[in-house]
Parts: C-alpha cells; sequence; structure tokens
C-alpha cells in the first residue's frame, strides 16, 4: 500500500513537546514541563497555574496576592515600632508635665510585648499629690486645722479664756454669758471650713496637684470668720464699750 503522494520532506517540523489538540475542538499549546515544578511561570506547589480563558483549578495561590499580604504584614510590624519608638520618645522628654510623663510611661509599658497589663510601666515618685513634699505638708496642715477644731469644740474653755482676756484689758462684761453662745457659732463654723478644706485637699491629692496651699488658705479663712462671733459679742457689750470711751478720752 502506498503511501500518500507528495514530499513529505516539505511538512514543517513540530517543537518538542508539541500536543495537536486540535482534533479534540481544543486550542492546542505546549505541554508544561514536568521537571521544573515551582517555576515562575505559575506553579505554586506543584499546582499548575490557570492559562488564559481557564479556571483555577483546585489549590492553585496566586503568587502576587501572597505577596501583597506579606508586604502589608511588614508595613503593619513597621508601623507598630514606630509608634513605641515614638512613644518612649514623648515619655522620657524632660520637658513635659509629669503627669503626661507617667500617662506616656504607661501607655509604652501597656504597647510592649510580653509586659504585664497588670503591672505599671513605672511607680510615680508619690502615691498622691504632686510630689512627696507636697503631701506630708498637706497632711500636716490638715491634723493642726483637725486639732484646732477639737480645741473649738471646747466650747465652755474658749468662752472663759476669752472673758479673761476681755476683763484684763477692759474690765469686767455686763453679760458673759452671751461668749458662750459665740462660742458654740465658733465651733460651728470651723467644723464646716474644716469639712471643706478636706474634701478639697482629697480630692486634689488623688488628681496629683499641688496642695499644701489649700490647708493654709483655709486656715486664715477659718480663724477670721471664727473671731467674727466672739468680736461681736465682746464689742456689743456696754461695760466693754463704756471701757472704750474712758480709754479714747470720749
Amino acid at each position: 500500500m502506498s503511501g500518500p503522494s507528495g514530499d513529505w520532506s516539505s511538512a514543517p517540523a513540530r517543537e518538542p513537546g508539541h500536543v495537536d489538540e486540535t482534533a479534540l475542538g481544543r486550542e492546542a499549546r505546549p505541554a508544561p514541563d514536568a521537571s521544573a515544578p515551582g517555576r515562575a511561570d505559575g506553579r505554586v506547589h506543584g499546582t499548575p497555574a490557570p492559562e488564559y480563558g481557564e479556571y483555577a483549578p483546585a489549590g492553585w495561590v496566586n503568587p502576587v496576592l501572597v505577596e501583597q499580604e506579606r508586604q502589608a504584614a511588614e508595613q503593619q510590624r513597621q508601623d507598630a515600632a514606630q509608634r513605641r519608638d515614638a512613644d518612649e520618645r514623648r515619655a522620657s522628654d524632660p520637658n513635659r508635665p509629669a503627669s503626661d510623663q507617667r500617662a506616656g510611661r504607661r501607655t509604652s509599658g501597656a504597647d510592649r510585648p510580653g509586659s504585664a497589663s497588670s503591672t505599671p510601666a513605672s511607680v510615680p515618685a508619690s502615691p498622691y499629690g504632686a510630689s512627696r513634699l507636697d503631701f506630708v505638708l498637706t497632711v500636716g496642715l490638715l491634723f493642726i486645722g483637725l486639732w484646732s477644731v477639737f480645741q473649738a469644740l471646747s466650747t465652755g474653755t474658749v468662752a472663759s479664756t476669752t472673758r479673761a482676756y476681755v476683763t484684763g484689758q477692759f474690765g469686767e462684761m455686763a453679760s458673759p454669758a452671751d461668749l458662750s453662745s459665740a462660742a458654740v457659732v465658733r465651733a460651728v463654723v470651723l467644723v464646716v471650713v474644716f469639712a471643706l478644706v478636706a474634701w478639697w485637699s482629697v480630692r486634689r491629692l488623688r488628681a496629683h496637684r499641688w496642695t499644701f496651699w489649700v490647708p493654709l488658705v483655709g486656715g486664715v479663712v477659718a480663724s477670721v470668720l471664727g473671731a467674727v462671733p466672739m468680736l461681736v459679742v465682746v464689742f456689743q457689750d456696754p461695760a466693754v464699750q463704756e471701757s472704750i470711751r474712758r480709754m479714747t478720752g470720749g
């Protein structure tokens, strides 16, 4: 049986690995080289990349998306490291207020990996007040004020002491019993002022603010307000008024 006529030498040579798929009704394309897995032509983990017009096979991963996710994670790590460095620089700045430095140290300590959330980054110089000296002065002045209030509650002693002083200066009073009522009013005033001063001092101490001046101002206010009822009773007494007129030549 003779072969078809014509010169076979004129047929074009086929490339190695070429598969003729025209008979199957599909476009012919070169067969993949199985000897080079994991190349940059789309093979990932041994799964061939989809050709043009085909769906991605099961298990195939787009290397472009993988690289994008890796770059995004790396950028997030760099941003977190920059934020931690900025917080540490702000916390160590000596020109910042003390309250801001404590807040910055607490924030940087909470963001540091491996640090316990229940343990503060640093312990403040004083648990209350702007400093230890301020705390000691404030507490000491408050104790002095409390002692003064306890003395003012002994209204009988206050009244007798005031009467003895007035008698030595102006002579015997016409109504010395009025001093007892004035001493009661003075005690009430001192108790109210001390309660307000103590409440305000505690609030400022807990806020780490300078507080020693609050008891000082409160002591001055309490002394002035407490002396008013005693002075009114003394200078309204007829005997004292007559003694003052004699002393002034009136």
